[in-house]
């Protein structure tokens, strides 16, 4: 009975990772030819067009060719990197990343594993802002709960841990989150789409020091070093610099 429930696993997660190849197929269509995609996988067009469209699923073995194939840190790096938009107003916007989950997937993978003591953290956190996609996407990866901490309390009978947030420099904010939620000792990685000066980082951390937790790092998917003024002693992780 073992034997035929391994047997089944086995053909469970062949099957998964052939139609995730299928995915990515169709994720990388939207950006590239069919002529390209064959030069890259070195697959004939006629065939990819037919895994694109459904009409057949890529053998084990070639499922797994163009999952090691895609990948590829440098790859990931130069595909992600032309959907940053900067505008005038100094706005950087992330949003094109989401559009394609899976290879977004593979390339927080490929940066989380760079982080000293990954394997460690009990809780990821960010903010209510454009940062949450992501910090979903790496909370999933990393099997974690996900903290959401809010610019309001919602309900008058819950507790809150409170911390102040400079937005500028004549408005002062407040951010909280539910003391139920975060507990003393849990190791807690930071997630934000974009850093700039660190406020709001930096905010985070007295908030979840507050609860006697401790905060591994700070990931975030945009930012440069050279603009970060308000923290210290702690290690970011900034996967794109701008």
């Amino acid at each position: 009975m073992n034997l035929l429930k391994m047997l089944d696993s086995s053909k469970d997660k062949e099957l998964r990772t052939r139609l995730l190849a299928v995915e990515i197929l169709r994720e990388l269509k939207n950006i590239y030819t069919y002529k390209q995609l064959s030069e890259l996988f070195g697959i004939q067009e006629s065939l990819l067009c037919r895994y694109v469209n459904g009409n057949t699923i890529p053998s084990d073995v070639q499922s797994l060719e163009i999952l090691n194939k895609t990948k590829n840190k440098m790859f990931l790096d130069n595909l992600f990197n032309k959907k940053i938009k900067i505008y005038e107003d100094s706005y950087v916007d992330l949003s094109e990343m989401l559009l394609y989950p899976n290879l977004l997937k593979m390339l927080l993978e490929i940066y989380l594993n760079k982080i000293q003591g990954i394997e460690n953290v009990t809780k990821v956190y960010s903010i209510a802002s454009n940062g949450i996609p992501f910090a979903t996407m790496i909370s999933l990866i990393l099997n974690k709960p996900l903290l959401i901490a809010k610019k309001h309390k919602d309900s008058i009978f819950l507790e809150y841990y409170e911390e102040s947030i400079k937005e500028t420099d004549s408005v002062v904010n407040n951010i909280y989150l539910r003391k139920d939620l975060l507990k003393k000792n849990d190791k807690v990685l930071i997630v934000d789409d974009v850093i700039k000066s660190g406020k709001t980082i930096a905010s985070s951390l007295n908030l979840i020091r507050k609860a006697n937790a401790n905060v591994i790092g700070a990931f975030v998917i945009a930012g440069n070093f050279n603009n970060i003024k308000y923290i210290d002693n702690l290690d970011i992780y900034i996967v794109f610099e701008i």
